[in-house]
């Protein structure tokens, strides 16, 4: 099957927000007297802000606000930060420029919020290489859920098996892997040696080592 699309998370792959969360997520959840630390955080990167929130009540079996009031805390804080900073990864704008020059089509599959998709890939200056910015919030199911990858490759009108994924986070690559696309890790915080990369087709460095090689090679598995 030939690769016709290349699909980006986005936190962790082209913007790295991962510890803007993090921040975000304990400033939200010391306001409200609940003792979160980077540590907490960390162990829940990749789980979108409802499951962030459940996870921390149930933790520390403290419920000052409403969950959905309480992601959507968590979600406008990161955002402000994030489009404060404007953290593009180094190397994403040359990788774009690099895979859309060979034709491929691009999107992005994401859990965060559609607002900070389109803001985001604005204000950095990357909007333009994307033809479709997937939301999992507008979706019936959220990562690790194969959902918003599907979603993507069907608005790009390509089969899911044509596609590669691009995640940094271990719930990311099981929801690729779950849509039946090829996968490939550029691990974040977790670290390059976390076993549980072997699920990933292929792990790289930086975005920069994606070429043709190294399509080619997902298009022979």
């Amino acid at each position: 099957m030939t690769i016709k699309a290349i699909i980006f998370d986005m936190d962790g792959v082209l913007i790295d927000s991962e510890p803007v969360w993090k921040q975000a997520g304990i400033d939200v959840f010391n306001a409200e007297g609940i003792p979160v630390t980077y540590d907490d955080m960390l162990a829940l990167t990749g789980i979108p802000s409802l499951g962030i929130v459940k996870a921390v009540y149930e933790k520390y079996q403290s419920s000052p606000v409403p969950v959905a009031e309480m992601a959507q805390r968590l979600n406008d804080h990161a955002i402000s930060l994030i489009l404060a900073q404007k953290p593009l990864i180094d190397g994403v704008q040359e990788t774009l420029q690099k895979l859309t020059a060979l034709s491929y089509k691009l999107a992005v599959a994401s859990a965060s919020p559609r607002m900070l998709l389109e803001e985001i890939t604005q204000s950095c200056g990357i909007v333009q290489y994307f033809s479709y910015l997937s939301s999992a919030t507008e979706l019936s199911h959220n990562k690790p859920h194969p959902a918003v990858w599907l979603h993507a490759a069907e608005m790009l009108g390509v089969e899911a098996t044509e596609c590669i994924g691009i995640e940094d986070s271990v719930v990311g690559m099981v929801s690729v892997k779950a849509a039946s696309m090829k996968c490939i890790v550029v691990p974040g915080v977790l670290g390059s040696d976390d076993p549980r990369w072997a699920l990933a087709d292929i792990k790289l460095a930086t975005l920069r080592e994606i070429d043709e090689t190294v399509i080619g090679k997902l298009d022979s598995i």
